[in-house]
């Protein structure tokens, strides 16, 4: 027998929409979409992915059926993995009313860790692992981590066991493959390096995308309030350096010293011979980084009713550079 294709009605087929084959679900679909539509529909029925299991159940059910078939593996929030060396297994987690699937796994060199969302169009979370040991004051997270969607033909811990009977599931005789594909995956020797060979926990945790934005908005900001409070600090004892120790007036070029290194501004010099702090002998010995200095801080801004007390000319404006040669006047502190 010849088979000879009708190329019209396959052209037809994809101008046209279909249901899908679960009836519960009332989405239509173009031709070429069935299938994929198909395993991911959330009215699918899959079997219980946990080992010794055959239960068959709507897939949005799951977090029903682990609640009351195997409560030890149902959380909600957050849950641990203890024991991690000799531990594999999966658990489901419901949390704001959508639920994941964790897939725990080992091999020789990694752990590895996958964390599936129920609903294929759950793409606002993400997930968080940390690593703890009562043996040790280490703490690791890993966060960022993505959420990727279930799929009962790779996602199968029977699969993993070697138990699973499932034709068309994608990694039967390949439970090597089920590791590699973990989303997670962390090296064993460097965790028993941390942590020593004891008791290890893994705590996981899902997080909305926009609360860790947030908090990291939060982090960003509390950084900018901390650099702004050291730069008045620091604006302040720069200040603080440029009063003149005798007038406690604003120094500006020229700026002299006297042999201890203690500074005295133009005008005072021209009234003493000696410092007012250690009576060394001022001389003409110029404090050329203060000087600098004065010229790059923004001196403080003064109203109408608070003149500053002017010497030999008009104030000087902090942006203007000065000619070390000249005398220029001070600025009274505010």
């Amino acid at each position: 027998m010849i088979s000879i294709k009708a190329t019209m009605y396959e052209h037809l087929a994809k101008l046209m929409s279909f249901p899908c084959s679960y009836k519960e679900c009332n989405v239509k679909i173009p031709f070429g979409e069935v299938k994929d539509h198909e395993k991911s529909c959330t009215h699918r029925t899959i079997v219980c992915p946990k080992a010794n299991c055959h239960d068959s159940f709507k897939i949005w059910s799951i977090a029903s059926h682990f609640k009351e078939k195997h409560n030890d593996l149902f959380h909600s929030s957050n849950f641990c993995i203890k024991n991690v060396y000799a531990y594999y297994n999966v658990d489901v987690l419901e949390k704001n009313g959508k639920t994941y699937v964790s897939l725990f796994d080992f091999d020789d060199s990694n752990f590895g860790i996958s964390i599936c969302s129920t609903d294929s169009s759950n793409s606002n979370y993400q997930y968080e692992v940390r690593l703890s040991s009562d043996n040790s004051k280490y703490l690791v997270s890993i966060s960022n981590q993505n959420i990727i969607p279930f799929n009962e033909r790779e996602h199968c811990f029977k699969c993993v066991t070697g138990s699973c009977k499932t034709k068309f599931h994608v990694f039967k005789d390949n439970r090597k493959e089920v590791s590699k594909r973990m989303t997670t995956r962390i090296n064993r020797d460097s965790i028993k390096k941390m942590f020593g060979p004891g008791l290890i926990t893994y705590t996981i945790l899902i997080h909305d995308k926009a609360e860790v934005k947030e908090e990291v908005k939060d982090k960003n900001d509390t950084k900018e309030e901390v650099k702004d409070s050291l730069i008045r600090k620091a604006k302040k004892i720069f200040l603080q350096m440029l009063e003149c120790p005798l007038c406690k007036e604003y120094m500006s070029p020229p700026i002299y010293q006297c042999l201890s290194g203690h500074t005295i501004c133009n005008t005072c010099k021209d009234k003493k011979e000696s410092c007012s702090t250690c009576e060394a002998k001022i001389e003409n010995t110029r404090n050329y980084v203060l000087e600098d200095l004065s010229k790059k801080v923004e001196l403080p801004q003064f109203d109408d009713k608070k003149s500053p007390k002017i010497e030999g000319g008009i104030k000087r404006n902090s942006s203007e550079e000065v000619d070390g040669t000249e005398c220029p006047p001070k600025v009274q502190k505010k």
